[in-house]
């Protein structure tokens, strides 16, 4: 069966260790390979935080994907506190470098959902008509509610909350994605009893596997998110859809 990770990371540098600057294309190429991966949604990492350079981290990124944007579809970031500045990263990425989606982490990059700026980027991607996947689940920047506010106020908007709520806010991934037609949870976070709840409770149209895979040099959140559903019930037209029909279908 084909196997789309709608959440992965190229590593631009940061590490947890040392100076490691992760894997490189043709490693993280063979990392799918060994684990049946088609296509991964990956976006830079240094670009997520507060100080990061997000254009230059967008430069690298295309340089990543160039040549296989079949299999490493890129995900680019912008940070909401350089306000208008942004849109014209935004057209640039998705005209220019041909990316498919907006990866966002407001604990990370320090800004509000609330803030004006959200406003422009979130209208500018409805224009592009590209997803958002945000981190959520970690407050009180990134609660997954917050999130699903935005794309309450945006319903021609793409929303995906990129953890589903992690652990903690689960039950409000299931309520935001219940609510509005247009949030998406990326399963990347719950534990395997939440994420039977979460597939029981949710429409099968609404949900996509992800790892957070990328950082560092460890295929260890990739093989660990894999096996984790194993022993996930579901029936065979709901994994398709889980592990690569809905992402086909939110970016195509």
């Amino acid at each position: 069966m084909m196997i789309i990770d709608t959440h992965t990371h190229m590593n631009d540098g940061f590490s947890r260790v040392g100076n490691d600057q992760g894997l490189s294309k043709e490693e993280t190429l063979e990392a799918m390979d060994e684990n049946n991966v088609s296509q991964i949604w990956t976006s830079p990492v240094n670009g997520l935080y507060a100080n990061g350079d997000y254009e230059e981290c967008n430069k690298s990124l295309y340089n990543f994907c160039k040549g296989n944007e079949d299999r490493l579809v890129g995900f680019f970031t912008v940070n909401p506190n350089y306000g208008s500045k942004t849109l014209g990263e935004i057209r640039r990425c998705v005209e220019d470098y041909g990316f498919k989606g907006l990866k966002l982490h407001p604990w990370l990059q320090a800004f509000p959902i609330t803030m004006k700026a959200m406003d422009m980027i979130t209208e500018e991607c409805i224009k592009y008509d590209v997803p958002i996947i945000f981190h959520d689940g970690t407050p009180p920047y990134a609660s997954t509610l917050q999130i699903a506010n935005l794309a309450e106020r945006y319903p021609e908007a793409k929303i995906i909350l990129g953890h589903s709520g992690l652990i903690e806010m689960y039950d409000n991934a299931i309520s935001a994605a219940n609510r509005q037609k247009n949030v998406y949870l990326c399963l990347c976070g719950p534990s395997i009893s939440q994420l039977q709840k979460i597939v029981d409770n949710v429409s099968s149209d609404k949900i996509m596997f992800g790892s957070d895979f990328g950082f560092g040099r460890s295929t260890a959140s990739l093989v660990y998110r894999l096996d984790m559903w194993n022993y996930v019930k579901m029936d065979d037209a709901t994994r398709e859809k889980l592990f690569y029909r809905n992402a086909i279908e939110l970016i195509s």
